[in-house]
């Protein structure tokens, strides 16, 4: 493991969080124009598989394990900067 993969890991990761906040953010507010709740979940839940797939390929430790530590760091990362927007403080 080296410190160079653990710090891209973790700010790549913690970048990806926040603009998943934003791309949530934008996607309901066109879910709620869109004035049908059901339409506005399958909007939601659309976004975020499309945005999951282009993460799956942007990020360039793909190599790694699930359960190895630079991975783990990385989901931790993501779950901090979510967990910090909604019960912390705004970050939009």
């Amino acid at each position: 493991m080296k410190k160079k993969d653990l710090v891209m890991s973790v700010l790549l990761n913690a970048f990806l969080g926040y603009l998943w906040i934003l791309f949530i953010d934008h996607i309901i507010v066109v879910a709620n124009s869109l004035d049908n709740f059901v339409l506005g979940v399958m909007v939601v839940i659309g976004g975020t598989t499309l945005f999951w797939e282009i993460v799956k390929r942007v990020t360039p430790l793909n190599e790694y394990q699930n359960r190895h530590p630079v991975k783990i760091a990385g989901f931790l990362s993501f779950g901090t900067v979510i967990t910090v927007n909604l019960f912390v403080f705004n970050l939009i």
